[in-house]
């Protein structure tokens, strides 16, 4: 069985959150004995952008965006596992660049794809980890999903305004500036906006973007002056058996 055909399924696992239960008022500070700990828990980082103009409406609405060409949401979602562990393995620095396409309606998965890209530093131990969670956290019904290597930068510089992610290969890049919002001392900020399936998050923090392109797989994209964004989720599951083969 191919790598990409024992991934697939990973993609269609639906997400259960795990909840937390307090017995008195004084518990409240800290979990109840019987609370079990997560299998995993990881808090990460993105450069993302896509297709859409700003800001993206597949947060709001089931269809993507209808372009001249049809309708599709064209992203490269780059991230940067800040810290985290899956079971006994630990993530911490682990990054991934996810270049998809949600298709002309996000809801069904119709005409969509993705290819997951692990730069090499990314042992087998956190690739099966990743598979697992990225599959629970984009529970997308994807018409077609890859897995593939390719070492990438990954760089937010704040104080200049820009963050680039760029494939050594010169197949992916993606370059974001930040907007000017009516005070320059503060960045542009949507709160309130769950992140896929991600507990939490500190904020869709508005960087347009400069370039974004991908070219793989049999897909080839690219665009200027469209929708960009920096985000840091977190995100806390159990594991699934499909990981474990």
């Amino acid at each position: 069985m191919s790598r990409i055909t024992r991934l697939f399924p990973l993609f269609v696992i639906p997400f259960a959150i795990v909840s937390l239960v307090y017995f008195t008022s004084s518990a409240q500070e800290k979990p109840a004995a019987n609370a079990s700990k997560p299998d995993f828990d990881i808090t990460a980082s993105y450069i993302e952008a896509c297709s859409c103009d700003m800001f993206c409406p597949c947060y709001f609405n089931t269809r993507s965006t209808h372009h001249h060409e049809g309708e599709y949401c064209r992203a490269n979602l780059v991230l940067r596992t800040d810290k985290g562990y899956y079971k006994d393995v630990k993530l911490d620095g682990a990054k991934v660049w996810i270049a998809t396409d949600l298709g002309s309606d996000w809801s069904t998965g119709k005409d969509s794809w993705a290819v997951i890209h692990y730069d090499p530093s990314v042992t087998p131990a956190q690739k099966t980890a990743l598979n697992d969670i990225i599959g629970q956290l984009y529970p997308m019904k994807w018409e077609h999903a890859a897995v593939d290597t390719a070492a990438f930068t990954w760089k937010v510089d704040t104080k200049a305004g820009q963050a680039h992610a760029r494939m050594n290969n010169g197949k992916g890049e993606v370059i974001l500036e930040r907007a000017k919002g009516d005070d320059p001392n503060h960045e542009i900020v949507m709160h309130n906006l769950k992140y896929w399936m991600a507990q939490s998050n500190n904020g869709f923090r508005m960087w347009k973007s400069k370039h974004e392109a991908f070219d793989g797989h049999g897909h080839k994209f690219s665009y200027d002056g469209s929708n960009g964004f920096l985000i840091t989720i977190h995100y806390s599951g159990n594991a699934k058996a499909a990981s474990a083969d």
